[in-house]
């Protein structure tokens, strides 16, 4: 089927065979909607504006054309421009088209330029003429002022991804004054996952009688495919719920954490950590190279759980802009632009603060045709924002709620709150503090120090671990287990760690029970 797609504007079959390979290799039998859609007239020298939501298929559906036209004709020179709006976006759209161009590596070359912060590094990339560069607008127009970058003359393809993102990160200005020192002619697109007036200005600026392509009426997948539930519970409540549900094993699968901020982050994870439950922070003031570790061990699955903020103020730059201080990366999103893979769950911990930021965090599951489950806290004072996220999902029909309720019956875990308020009393700000100053330093000895010795033994880089304690807070060895007695009667078959030893140990008759199973039971104990 891919073959078809391919091959649809391109007489010479051959071509595409190294690309079919790769996508064989990947198991990519079947192409996307956006895919099918997007890469026939892609390769016929159409512009497009596509609009489609996050896990679509957007990468490899401007991705494979860029790698088709660059096969077609060979020449040594800098042929299409990627710009992203975040570092991590940028080393994910390289490892998506190296993957693309395995069997054509030496044939269509691709560089990041995002991540490092010395230009003059980069300089022998660029010197080299890869045939795609992927980068921000700022670092791009950093080397053009630069002179260590020149466009005008062989650039054909400039492709702006998660264009609905750039102004709010701040590069309007970089943008525009980076076109200025495009190509009068080039093929250009636009993908986004929303189709707001930034876009529409971006279409104005780049875009030549584009093909506009709107392939999903809503910006999540459906109930059959992604379960999204709201529980209500205040401050105390919240942790004592996220204890339970982690530590009893009533979610499984890979989990992201939603909180409201960095401290917030380091509070749960400190919360987390007196129960022996390891968890890790994806944390803007870290280095990018540390950021994109933490994401790769997690889509391995060295651990389960990432406690994180989405980017402040996408409904808000001016905000933003305030907010950030001169500490924390500009071009870092965590909702937007990074590929979580195979995440089973999110949590939203604090509710977001606009509908965007809900459809961007819940967009990090169900993902392609993966299922997928989101789960909400909500206190009092967030209701109001719960109300506009009904609305903006059910098209304004109340009696048609996408949120269902989750029932859990928190008196039936009454018995487990001194534990929860004995932890909370070891999690003081002044242990948040330590928490992030001794992160922070370590991540500085491993950059400066070892810098130069882990691009020696890139191996040894894998042994690092982001999910360890960070032990400034006191920890309690009472905690770590949980007594029998305290387990609802319903879920000590479905809870008891010894059972689960057992069940694990057991490979001839033990089976884990899928989440969907196990959201049955609950439902059974909590409704």
């Amino acid at each position: 089927m891919y073959l078809l797609v391919l091959s649809t504007c391109d007489r010479d079959v051959k071509l595409c065979l190294f690309v079919s390979q790769a996508l064989a290799d990947l198991g990519w039998s079947q192409p996307t909607l956006i895919q099918e859609k997007a890469i026939p007239l892609a390769l016929e020298g159409k512009d497009l504006l596509a609009r489609a939501r996050t896990g679509s298929g957007k990468t490899a559906a401007y991705a494979i054309p860029l790698i088709q036209r660059i096969l077609t004709s060979k020449q040594q020179a800098i042929r299409a421009l990627v710009l992203v709006p975040t570092k991590e976006l940028g080393q994910q759209v390289q490892s998506m088209i190296r993957q693309l161009t395995a069997y054509c590596s030496r044939d269509v070359r691709v560089a990041d330029i995002s991540g490092k912060a010395d230009i003059s590094a980069q300089k022998p990339i660029l010197m080299e003429k890869p045939d795609i560069v992927v980068s921000t607008p700022s670092r791009v127009q950093a080397h053009i002022n630069g002179q260590t970058l020149q466009l005008q003359s062989s650039l054909e393809m400039l492709v702006i991804d998660e264009a609905d993102l750039l102004f709010s990160f701040g590069f309007e200005a970089d943008l525009k004054s980076l076109l200025c020192h495009l190509p009068k002619i080039y093929q250009a697109f636009l993908m986004s996952a929303t189709l707001n007036d930034d876009v529409q200005a971006l279409k104005e600026l780049v875009l030549h009688n584009p093909v506009m392509l709107k392939l999903q009426g809503s910006q999540l997948p459906g109930s059959s495919q992604l379960q999204q539930y709201s529980v209500r519970c205040e401050e105390e409540d919240k942790f004592l719920l996220i204890y339970t549900l982690l530590k009893l094993g009533l979610v499984q699968g890979k989990s992201l954490l939603f909180v409201r901020d960095v401290d917030r982050c380091y509070r749960l994870k400190l919360f987390l950590e007196q129960f022996s439950i390891p968890a890790c922070v994806l944390n803007s003031e870290l280095p990018i190279h540390s950021r994109c570790h933490i994401i790769t061990q997690f889509n391995q699955g060295f651990y389960n759980y990432i406690i994180a903020t989405d980017e402040q103020g996408l409904e808000n730059p001016e905000r933003r802009k305030r907010t950030l201080g001169k500490r924390k990366d500009k071009e870092y999103g965590v909702s937007r632009g990074i590929d979580f893979h195979n995440v089973c769950n999110v949590i939203n911990f604090d509710f977001p603060a606009s509908v965007e930021s809900y459809i961007h965090r819940v967009g990090r599951t169900a993902r392609a045709d993966n299922p997928g489950s989101a789960l909400s806290f909500i206190s009092h004072t967030e209701l109001p924002m719960l109300m506009e996220v009904e609305n903006a999902l059910t098209g304004d029909r109340t009696h048609d709620s996408v949120l269902k309720p989750y029932g859990f019956k928190m008196e039936e875990i009454e018995g487990f709150r001194y534990r929860c308020r004995d932890a909370m009393r070891s999690v003081t700000k002044q242990a948040v503090k330590e928490a992030r100053l001794k992160e922070i330093k370590q991540e500085l000895l491993n950059s400066e120090k070892l810098k130069t010795y882990f691009e020696d033994n890139p191996r040894d880089l894998q042994l690092l671990r982001h999910d360890k304690d960070l032990h400034p807070a006191v920890i309690k060895p009472h905690l770590k287990n949980v007594p029998d007695y305290l387990i609802p009667t319903a879920l000590k078959s479905l809870v008891n760690p010894l059972k689960r030893r057992k069940k694990k140990k057991n490979k001839a008759g033990g089976v884990m029970l899928s989440s969907f199973k196990v959201r049955s039971v609950i439902y059974s104990f909590v409704t």
